[in-house]
């Protein structure tokens, strides 16, 4: 059933879950049910009110709903921020994208200097020729585009390094590796690429756990709707007529109240606008003497 009370405005889930506990505590200590006792440990009760074997139903039914409501929320928000840590804790940072940049140039660099030295070597009779030192370069480092790829987007700069690495990979340049000693720079440049796809998205998807709950607009609203509820019915169980319905009444609403109180208090500290001066308007001069008058 919808209550027409209004709720504290700046209520958020955390005070509904820890009113919830509050109130749970509250119950416990004046409900026993039948050949229950109370211990010596038990919270005192406050004078005119005894225990009860159950709530009334009025308090009851609106109770149970607002608690099965209350912890359905703290279900989702639990959820909500371990798939939130997950993807997180998942997700490449901006620091591991940078360090995957940087290591990817470095290594680009390193390896078109291995490869220039390579193919500025002499033909001297020994296979393979640095002519296919020079046609490795050709092919990786046209003129007069060059290293200029490293430079590009991460898209940009990712299709070009694919299609290079890809004639790195072909038996023809693998000679030429092993042939000039470029085997170690080969693999650190392997390497190197593979970090930057896997940062950069290119290689690896990094998704939030899959089902991961996003939109608490629901849970949130059954329980401020079911706290609200709950609220007008204790409030109403109050009865002058009715031994102990009063104490009954305050004791369950003491939590609330004293929430509401404690959301209430920066509004109350807020220093109040005072209101802007009102600028005295420009004095009229008076007119020279005889102006305006009777000759």
């Amino acid at each position: 059933m919808f209550s027409t009370i209004v709720l504290p405005p700046d209520l958020v889930a955390d005070d509904v879950i820890g009113l919830r506990d509050q109130m749970s505590a509250r119950i416990a200590a004046v409900v026993r049910p039948k050949g229950g006792k109370r211990k010596e440990g038990d919270a005192a009760l406050p004078r005119g009110l005894e225990t009860l074997v159950a709530l009334p139903p009025h308090i009851d039914r609106p109770w149970k709903r607002f608690e099965a409501a209350a912890t359905e929320l703290q279900g989702f928000r639990g959820l909500r921020a371990s798939a939130q840590a997950d993807q997180r804790h998942g997700a490449p940072t901006e620091a591991e994208r940078s360090a995957a940049n940087t290591g990817s140039d470095d290594r680009w660099r390193a390896f078109e200097q291995w490869n220039a030295g390579a193919a500025g070597l002499s033909d001297d009779g020994e296979m393979p020729s640095p002519s296919e030192a020079r046609w490795l370069y050709a092919q990786l480092f046209p003129a007069p585009e060059g290293l200029r790829f490293i430079t590009r987007r991460p898209r940009i700069q990712w299709a070009a390094m694919v299609q290079r690495m890809k004639t790195l990979e072909e038996e023809r340049a693998q000679a030429v590796l092993e042939g000039f000693g470029g085997t170690r720079h080969y693999q650190q440049l392997v390497a190197a690429h593979a970090r930057f796809g896997e940062a950069y998205g290119f290689t690896t998807v990094v998704l939030a756990k899959e089902g991961g709950p996003t939109d608490g607009r629901p849970q949130w609203s059954a329980a401020r709707d079911a706290l609200r509820s709950l609220i007008q019915k204790i409030e109403s169980h109050a009865d002058p007529e009715i031994p102990g319905s009063e104490a009954l009444a305050a004791f369950l609403l003491a939590p609330y109240v004293e929430m509401a109180d404690d959301l209430a208090k920066p509004r109350r500290k807020a220093p109040a606008k005072k209101p802007e001066a009102v600028p005295a308007p420009p004095a009229v001069p008076a007119p020279p003497f005889g102006a305006g008058g009777t000759p």
